[in-house]
C-alpha cells in the first residue's frame, strides 16, 4: 500500500487575534498539491491574515502550519509570495532587473553575488510576464500593472512549489489580468499550489479549481464545483446581495445560478 502524498498546505486549529479581536479562529485547512486556490471574503474575513499567518509573517495565537508535511521553517525555499502591492514601498531606487533577482537570494544567500545565470533567469521570466523591454526601468516609474508582473516575475525566479499571491489582480489593467492568469495556469500545469487572495466572484469559475471562503473562520474549501454555492456565498458574505438582486420584495428568491450571477457584479 502506497502513503498517501503530504497536503501542499496544511492548516491545522489556526487563531489569530490582534489585540483581544479575532481575525482568524479555529480554521483548518488542506490544499493538494498542483490546485489553483482562491482565498474569499468580505472585508475584515481573515484572507491577507491567513497567508501572513501560514508564512510567520504574523504570529498565531494557536495553531499548526506544514507545507509538504514539514513546518514552514523548514520548506522556506520551496515557498514564494507575492504581497499586496500597496504594501511595498515603490521609491527604492533599484531597476525592474534588480527586483527580479532578488527572487533568486533566497537560493544564492546575502553573501553571493547573483551572476550571468540569474540575469539569464531574470530575463526569462520578465519574458514570461511581458516585460523585457523595461529591465533598466526604475520599478518607481512603472504603472501599478507593470509593477504587479514585475513582482510576479521575481516571484517565478524563486522557483517554488507553493505560491501564496495576496490580490495580484487589484488594480490591474485587462492585459496584466490575462497575463497573471495565464501565467497562474502554467504553473498549475507544472504542478505547482497557487493560493490567491482574491475579490472578483464572477471570475472564480474560469481561473480557479479550488476555493476556500472565509469570514474569520473558514465557511468552506474544496473544488469550485463543490465549495463554491449560493449557500456557502449566503454564509460567507450574508444576504445583502440577494436583497439588491430583487427589485421586488414579492419577487421569488433566486436560484443558485441566478443568485451566483447576482454575486458576481459585485467585488467585495
Amino acid at each position: 500500500m502506497t502513503d498517501t502524498p503530504a497536503a501542499a498546505v496544511e492548516v491545522t486549529d489556526l487563531t489569530v487575534a490582534y489585540r483581544d479581536r479575532p481575525a482568524l479562529w479555529d480554521v483548518d485547512l488542506e490544499v493538494p498539491a498542483g490546485k489553483l486556490m482562491a482565498v474569499m471574503g468580505p472585508n475584515g474575513a481573515g484572507k491577507t491574515t491567513l497567508i501572513k499567518a501560514i508564512l510567520g509573517l504574523v504570529r498565531p495565537a494557536a495553531g499548526r502550519v506544514r507545507i509538504h508535511g514539514r513546518p514552514y521553517a523548514e520548506q522556506r525555499r520551496l515557498v514564494g509570495y507575492v504581497p499586496q502591492r500597496g504594501s511595498v514601498d515603490w521609491d527604492f531606487p533599484t531597476t525592474v532587473l534588480d527586483v527580479v533577482m532578488m527572487g533568486r537570494y533566497g537560493t544564492l544567500g546575502w553573501l553571493r553575488r547573483p551572476g550571468t545565470r540569474e540575469r539569464e533567469l531574470a530575463l526569462a521570466a520578465l519574458v514570461k510576464v511581458g516585460m523585457e523591454d523595461f529591465t533598466g526601468r526604475q520599478i518607481a516609474q512603472l504603472s501599478g500593472g507593470q509593477q504587479q508582473r514585475v513582482f510576479l516575475a521575481r516571484a517565478l525566479m524563486q522557483d517554488a512549489q507553493v505560491y501564496f499571491m495576496d490580490e495580484p489582480f487589484q488594480g490591474v489593467d485587462a492585459r496584466t489580468e490575462r497575463a497573471i492568469v495565464d501565467l497562474l495556469k502554467e504553473l498549475r500545469s507544472l504542478g505547482r499550489t497557487v493560493i490567491v487572495v482574491h475579490h472578483d466572484l464572477q471570475t472564480v469559475t474560469e481561473y480557479f479549481d479550488w476555493i476556500t471562503l472565509l469570514n474569520v473562520r473558514r465557511i468552506a474549501s474544496g473544488p469550485v464545483a463543490e465549495a463554491f454555492t449560493a449557500e456557502n456565498l449566503r454564509l460567507a458574505y450574508g444576504g445583502r446581495v440577494e436583497f439588491l438582486q430583487r427589485q421586488n420584495p414579492a419577487d421569488p428568491a433566486p436560484g443558485d445560478d441566478e443568485f451566483l450571477h447576482g454575486f458576481g457584479r459585485i467585488r467585495p
